[in-house]
């Protein structure tokens, strides 16, 4: 390669050994111009990257290498470590199915129509991997306010053209933080609603498997149910009050709109009529015990009650509310004396 000495004849070797990729790159366009560069003084940041190389013939110089040349040099050696990784993931995949199907089955026949999930790390991880394998439907039922949950996290099931919906409660209408997700599950293509209070946590994937909490009051249990026809009956439990609940629209301003104002109000009454205390309205509404407790005065003022006793008389006697407007019972300790 004669031609390399000459047209390097003329090359002043560029100052210090630790040229900075700045002066590199001037180094690099200079060497494509001319077909090579003195190897003394060249750029570490070219020789890692494999741009410039010693020719066999000429140990003094370098040549440039073409840019696409020493990517692929670089990229094979990761490439290959990522196919290795790939065929490891799916080695263990393969592993695990006659596990899977083994403790699938024998999780079956010992519990019969419900297997129980043991642990919240357990159960956060069970309902991820069901809400990310859903096909064609996720219904979810989320109460407790600000509390948030695992589906809102990430939004690819909805952007495949999953359907999801999700109740809510009302109270939910002034949280900002939980409404800065609903906005993202809309604006994905999802559909939120908020009823007055609602039915436990619910999650059901494409109608053939639901998640429910268990009965521990810490709420470190959940129930898998996979009995068709159980799980027909949460679908229907959820069309229920799907078909009662007011649409959340994402431009909408974050306040209570009027109806669900009523529906809150209206909630409150009937709760004081069965004779709940604040706490027991606050928590079934997921709203705060000073918001009832100033929606409970106001009611006292309007209607010029005396007593608690005498409010819930005066609500179901003047017509303030339908006579078919009904409430689930609750629990003995959470209703007043």
């Amino acid at each position: 390669m004669q031609y390399l000495g000459e047209c390097c004849s003329g090359s002043h070797p560029a100052d210090g050994a630790d040229a900075l990729c700045g002066e590199g790159l001037t180094r690099y366009r200079q060497a494509v111009v001319k077909g090579c560069t003195p190897k003394e003084g060249a750029p570490q940041c070219l020789l890692r990257k494999g741009l410039l190389v010693t020719p066999p013939d000429d140990p003094e110089i370098l040549v440039p290498v073409a840019p696409e040349v020493a990517l692929a040099e670089l990229v094979r050696p990761i490439e290959q470590s990522l196919e290795r990784q790939r065929m490891d993931a799916q080695s263990l995949a393969g592993a695990f199915v006659p596990v899977h199907a083994i403790y699938t089955a024998a999780k079956r026949e010992h519990q019969g129509w419900a297997m129980p999930i043991h642990g919240e790390r357990v159960i956060n991880s069970t309902l991820v991997h069901a809400v990310r394998s859903c096909q064609d439907e996720l219904m979810t039922v989320q109460p407790g306010g600000e509390r948030l949950v695992y589906d809102l996290e990430e939004l690819d099931h909805v952007r495949r053209r999953t359907r999801h919906r999700s109740l809510y409660q009302h109270a939910v209408r002034t949280q900002s933080a939980t409404m800065r997700h609903i906005e993202e599950i809309v604006g994905a293509g999802g559909e939120v609603r908020t009823l007055d209070h609602v039915f436990d946590r619910l999650v059901v994937i494409d109608r053939a498997v639901a998640y429910v909490p268990g009965d521990d009051a810490r709420r470190t249990t959940a129930l898998e149910i996979r009995h068709p026809a159980i799980v027909s009956f949460l679908v229907q439990v959820f069309e229920e009050a799907w078909e009662r609940a007011t649409p959340v629209v994402a431009a909408a301003p974050r306040s209570l709109e009027p109806v669900v104002t009523d529906e809150t109000q209206r909630a409150i009454m009937r709760m004081l009529v069965a004779g709940y205390t604040d706490d027991a309205i606050a928590r079934r509404l997921g709203i705060s015990r000073r918001t009832v407790a100033g929606r409970v005065s106001r009611i006292s003022a309007s209607l010029r009650s005396r007593s608690r006793a005498q409010l819930g008389y005066l609500i179901a006697t003047t017509g303030m509310l339908p006579m078919d407007d009904g409430l689930p019972e609750e629990p003995e300790e959470e209703l007043s004396a």
